[in-house]
């Protein structure tokens, strides 16, 4: 949601405090870099207190870097356009490239409402209509016939998609489709998709867990439908169209699915902590051995009171993918959680998020329509379907 009044974020490798940090071991103090955006005492910059705010840095360095649950991060508070303040944690600063993962959906998620905005689509057409491989009839676990898909619902998380993430949704909670897919992964069957469209071809042969609307359920398939349709109007890979409408245009230069092999060295590992390794093992595709090791990753790093396990994934490597972030052979971009880029690339985002959308010239970058459409909200009333209710 845009407030309008002002955006905090924090940057780092996993998702924890309305935004992104990073786990490790390490205890380092933070270093502290203040820009000032008026020439107010330095205790109130137009109605925010500095010194609460600085309070606010130390509390989460003490708490989470010196505890040793956070490698380092950076925390950005931006207001009306401008930078308040950017405290930068540990290892890391600014310049340090950070995998967003599910921040990815809200790029995704704009340039679906770019799509409605220049091609005149509406938010009730049907998917369909819009990507040529997802079918129009749908059916449900017992095969009965569903409403049509419509656009809004792959903004929305409402698609009734059977896709479920045992490192989001407990085991639990999931329905007999859920499990026999999840089984299916695990053991290898079928093939894996090499393209978004591929994988959205795939998606589109399982049954639903509920009709189109009826429910909210945090799945990644809706981004990869609407990074498909705007793949279809505009003619071109969802990499492309958001490098040359959205990063480019919001000077965020260091943004994308593909980076510079430059950048390299100042990439984030992927790390985890114990408890969540036996969820990620879950999810994983491939041999029981690999399985097997991160279950005992966890369960050794939790006797030995690890607060994470470093370097599962090294620093460089794809978000999802085991290809580098460089490698230029990429095809399959993830338009749900594939995006990197440095902190300041975001605190650019941030700037034109709380300034009607305009960049540091004063130009439009994103419309009143966009903005709009991002700060209501549409599914208040509807509840997460568990098993049995």
């Amino acid at each position: 949601m845009v407030h309008k009044v002002g955006v905090a974020t924090v940057l780092g490798g996993a998702c924890v405090l309305a935004g992104l940090f990073h786990w490790s071991n390490l205890a380092l103090t933070p270093r502290l870099q203040v820009k000032r955006c008026s020439t107010k005492s330095p205790r109130e910059v137009e109605g925010l207190s500095l010194a609460k705010l600085e309070g606010l840095a130390q509390d989460l360095e003490r708490r989470y870097i010196q505890t040793g649950k956070l490698k380092g991060g950076v925390l950005a508070v931006v207001r009306a356009g401008k930078v308040v303040g950017i405290w930068e944690f540990g290892e890391y600063n600014s310049e340090t490239v950070f995998k967003f993962f599910s921040i990815s959906k809200v790029f995704t998620a704009i340039a679906g409402l770019q799509l409605c905005e220049e091609k005149g689509v509406s938010l009730e057409t049907p998917i369909s209509s819009l990507v040529p491989e997802w079918p129009a009839d749908l059916h449900d676990e017992s095969g009965s016939a569903m409403a049509p898909l419509l656009l809004k619902h792959c903004l929305t998380h409402t698609g009734g998609f059977s896709k479920a993430l045992p490192t989001v949704h407990p085991l639990s909670s999931f329905r007999l489709t859920e499990l026999q897919r999840l089984h299916k992964q695990i053991c290898g069957a079928g093939k894996n998709p090499e393209t978004l469209r591929e994988a959205v071809k795939l998606e589109g042969r399982h049954p639903q867990i509920f009709g189109p609307g009826d429910h909210f359920n945090y799945c990644g398939v809706g981004s990869q439908l609407v990074a498909r349709a705007v793949e279809e109007a505009f003619g071109m890979s969802i990499s492309e169209y958001m490098e040359k409408h959205i990063f480019s245009p919001a000077s965020m230069d260091s943004m994308g699915f593909v980076l510079d092999k430059s950048l390299s060295k100042q990439c984030v590992s992927t790390d985890y902590h114990p408890w969540i390794l036996p969820a990620v093992a879950d999810g994983l595709p491939g041999s029981r051995w690999r399985r097997l090791r991160l279950r005992v990753m966890g369960m050794l790093g939790l006797l030995c009171g690890r607060k994470v396990v470093d370097h599962l994934k090294p620093a460089g490597s794809g978000v999802i993918l085991p290809l580098k972030i460089w490698d230029r052979s990429l095809k399959f971009f993830h338009p749900d959680a594939g995006i990197v880029g440095t902190g300041a690339d975001f605190v650019e985002w941030l700037k034109i998020m709380t300034n009607n959308g305009k960049g540091n010239d004063a130009r439009q970058i994103f419309s009143q329509f966009v903005l709009d459409a991002l700060a209501t909200p549409t599914t208040p009333e509807l509840q997460v379907r568990y098993r049995g209710t």
